[in-house]
């Protein structure tokens, strides 16, 4: 029997009985499990329960009723199961608990459709007939996977707003007015005119910070990386640095793999800047020597890397009083948010629709 499955039916039970659990308990448990803890044995995950979920004596004793009214299953079920046969002790400790748990009141037995629909007594008014009372939770699977900020598909369309369309390789498209001017003049068309096809041609530098200040977002990293791969784009680079770029940047998010800037400049030139970083506002303080060594990076490299939009992972409203509220107002840049719309103004901003 899987474990977790037998976990989930639990946490449903316990949270329709009022049971105070929030979802981040049941990922918890799921991480205990997973590491091997309570996995293997029936009292190993009752104490497992019982110690993350229990915070009180009352709360405890619910637990350890729930498990009560279990049934311990049969050696055959055991066997059915793990295609392993228990051992005396084990058939001897089932059959007990299996006796047990028939001389338990049906009171303590939690059974779905018996503890789900309660009567309650009849009030004052009306026939002084008894109510049922049903629980209004329903019984569904959670969704425990972390929402992005903003999907891959979403990010895939937008990168491909970003288009500079230009004819390069080999003629394979008829050139239907040189066609005919050839015929015109020689009388004779030997061949048709083809002309290369439109490629996009976009190119683009994109660097993140991958700072502990930016761990709430580090999920967002390979979701980055597949939609640039996805996008289409004539050529597309990520980077890593710390806090601010400065001599050199890194091609892991790990900070691994080191390139220099100057290296890094000969390398993709002539080509929009695109940053991702929360810019000093997660601490919420401003940082002289942060905002000196941001304004000599945009210096450095405001020949090289033109137009420069600065998408920041934290709310706007965040931004007053930090370092970022610094960046945002000088003018080699464009601060957005990192939302969809604003990272649909900053593609605008690399395609010239936007002032940056």
């Amino acid at each position: 029997m899987d474990t977790e499955f037998v976990l989930a039916g639990l946490f449903h039970h316990l949270v329709r009985q009022g049971f105070p659990l929030h979802v981040r308990d049941y990922q918890e448990m799921l991480l205990a499990l997973r590491q091997g803890y309570g996995r293997y044995c029936r009292r190993d995950l009752q104490w497992l329960c019982e110690t993350l979920w229990a915070r009180t004596e009352e709360e405890r004793r619910q637990i350890e009723v729930l498990f009560r009214a279990i049934p311990e299953p049969t050696p055959q079920e055991i066997v059915g199961w793990t295609g392993k046969r228990g051992t005396g002790r084990q058939r001897t400790r089932a059959a007990h608990e299996q006796s047990r748990t028939k001389n338990q009141p049906a009171t303590d037995a939690p059974s779905g459709q018996r503890l789900a629909v309660q009567f309650v007594r009849p009030t004052h008014t009306g026939w002084g007939l008894p109510q049922a009372q049903v629980p209004s939770a329903p019984d569904q699977s959670f969704v425990l996977d972390m929402r992005p900020l903003i999907s891959v598909r979403a990010l895939i369309v937008m990168w491909r707003r970003f288009r500079r369309a230009l004819r390069s390789g080999p003629g394979v498209e008829l050139d239907i007015e040189r066609t005919i001017q050839q015929q015109c003049r020689l009388g004779v068309l030997a061949a048709p005119a083809l002309l290369p096809v439109r490629r996009n041609q976009a190119r683009l530098l994109v660097l993140v910070d991958a700072s502990p200040s930016m761990e709430p977002w580090r999920s967002f990293f390979p979701l980055l990386t597949e939609s640039l791969r996805e996008s289409q784009l004539g050529a597309a680079h990520l980077y890593y640095f710390h806090n601010v770029p400065d001599e050199v940047v890194y091609e892991q998010p790990t900070l691994t793999h080191p390139v220099s800037l100057r290296d890094l400049m000969q390398r993709h030139a002539d080509r929009p800047l695109f940053i991702v970083s929360d810019g000093g506002a997660a601490r919420g303080r401003r940082s002289r020597p942060r905002l000196d060594e941001t304004v000599r990076f945009l210096t450095s490299v405001r020949e090289c890397w033109r137009p420069v939009v600065w998408v920041n992972p934290m709310p706007q409203l965040r931004w007053p009083g930090s370092t970022a509220e610094q960046i945002r107002r000088l003018p080699q840049l464009t601060m957005v948010e990192l939302t969809e719309d604003g990272v649909v103004n900053a593609i605008d901003v690399l395609r010239g629709q936007r002032n940056a």
